[in-house]
């Protein structure tokens, strides 16, 4: 088992043989659709990541991602960070063509060549972002624009509020 540094490449036959099997670190700066999405792009993915042929015969890539997203929480605007731990097991396909043949329940992955660990990382981190990045409930602070407060001091009423029952007006 290779540990700490990832191979840019493997050949999907290394991962089937016997202890083939590479586990690492990834630095999510260096995930170019990630790092944009990130509040900013500091920290790591640790990688497991194993391959075998299953009862089928087909090729298989399996493993786990885990890594702390920094996001903004899109309720309160203050960052936080997002706890991932994903597990996957693609199947190994030529063609998207053979991809779709697939029973449903299996995920392909379409490779023709060496396979690259910190694409699949990527991918897996990708797939597990939420669609609104958000602290949990009892976690998230006071937005501080909160849109409760905004409509109050917009409203045309609110000078009025005062006034009604007092006995004031004006001509």
């Amino acid at each position: 088992m290779q540990s700490s540094m990832l191979p840019d490449g493997l050949a999907p036959e290394e991962l089937a043989a016997p202890g083939g099997e590479v586990e690492g670190t990834i630095e999510l700066a260096s995930m170019p659709r990630l790092a944009p999405l990130l509040e900013r792009p500091e920290g790591a993915a640790h990688l497991r990541l194993y391959g075998g042929v299953d009862e089928a015969g087909r090729r298989y890539l399996a493993g786990a991602v885990r890594a702390e997203l920094p996001l903004r929480c899109q309720r309160c605007l203050q960052p936080f960070a997002y706890r991932v731990e994903a597990e996957f097991h693609l199947v190994l396909v030529a063609s998207e063509q053979e991809g779709e043949a697939l029973p449903e329940e299996l995920e392909p992955f379409v490779s023709t060549g060496a396979v690259a660990p910190t694409e699949i990382a990527e991918e897996e981190l990708l797939l597990a972002l939420p669609l609104v990045a958000r602290h949990p409930d009892d976690e998230c602070g006071t937005p501080p624009n909160s849109a409760a407060a905004a409509r109050a001091e917009l409203s045309p009423f609110a000078a009025l509020k005062g006034r009604i029952g007092t006995g004031a007006t004006e001509h």
